[in-house]
């Protein structure tokens, strides 16, 4: 089990390359991943985004990439030595001629004669391409670890909840035996106020007795409530990485099933522990939004 949310941050160099990346995600139904890296990384960018996709099924990802090639940097600019050569030669030669001084010969080659020029160093885009998916691996991989402590975080407070809901559900059940009677006792004893004025019938109570019986029962609720909370424990225990989507259909059944017991049960004592029941399961759903 994963949460959808996590960060992670490397940064890292060697003689040649020096890379700095942060990863951070937050909740999305689905996969959403946004990028931002340097313009010498741009023909990378594609392969970036299968990786990360590789490594996580859903969640908004950001991913940031700040990249240097020092190699840039240590050979970046030139000099001319035979132009400059060429332009001192002339400047010692107008000086001899004119007899005049230069202040600062150099200052005058360097600021108005261009022999100083940039390189154009050549993107060897394999080489880039290993050492920017190398690293990404191993950013991704401390990614991943970190969703997956938080995801153990929720899968014990998962399992917490559902045991809960088990007590309540199995509080249910017991409760469930004397719905018929406790209905029975009432209509009687209502009945057995009004007998003086109206003349019942023993067939009418009994068949009106049988009407509420199917109507409050809510065996077929309770079995329904048993398999979706076992499913829920199935679900809790898989190792799956992308399971938030089955846990949060799972809960909406067993959310359904319990808003019809409520209806059904004519019974305080059940409408009280279905009402826990459901603000237990509020507090799964909200949880669970953050489950890959």
């Amino acid at each position: 089990m994963r949460s959808m949310t996590g960060y992670a941050k490397l940064v890292f160099q060697n003689e040649k390359f020096a890379i700095n990346f942060e990863i951070k995600s937050v909740n999305n139904k689905n996969l959403n991943i946004k990028t931002k890296v340097p313009y010498s990384l741009n023909f990378l960018e594609n392969k970036i985004r299968t990786e990360v996709a590789s490594k996580v099924s859903r969640g908004t990802i950001d991913l940031k990439i700040d990249f240097e090639d020092k190699r840039e940097t240590e050979n970046l600019f030139e000099y001319d030595r035979n132009l400059s050569n060429s332009y001192m030669e002339i400047l010692n030669s107008m000086e001899e001629e004119f007899k005049e001084k230069f202040s600062n010969k150099l200052d005058l080659l360097v600021k108005n004669l261009n022999v100083i020029k940039r390189n154009e160093v050549e993107i060897d885009e394999n080489e880039y391409n290993d050492f920017i998916l190398q690293n990404l691996h191993t950013l991704l991989d401390s990614f991943v670890e970190m969703k997956v402590l938080e995801g153990e975080r929720m899968r014990t407070y998962f399992k917490e909840r559902l045991a809960f809901l088990e007590v309540k559900v199995e509080e249910i059940k017991a409760y469930k035996e004397i719905v018929v009677s406790t209905y029975k006792e009432k209509l009687l004893d209502r009945l057995s106020k009004m007998k003086s004025d109206i003349n019942f019938k023993e067939e009418d109570i009994l068949k009106e007795i049988l009407i509420f019986t199917d109507k409050s029962d809510i065996s077929e609720e309770i079995s329904r409530l048993d398999s979706h909370l076992t499913q829920l424990k199935v679900e809790l225990e898989s190792n799956s990485k992308s399971i938030g989507k089955r846990i949060d259909f799972i809960l909406q059944e067993i959310f359904r099933e319990l808003n019809t017991t409520g209806v059904k049960c004519n019974l305080y004592e059940i409408s009280k522990l279905v009402v826990d029941c459901k603000n237990e399961i509020e507090k799964i759903r909200e949880q669970a939004l953050n489950i890959e």
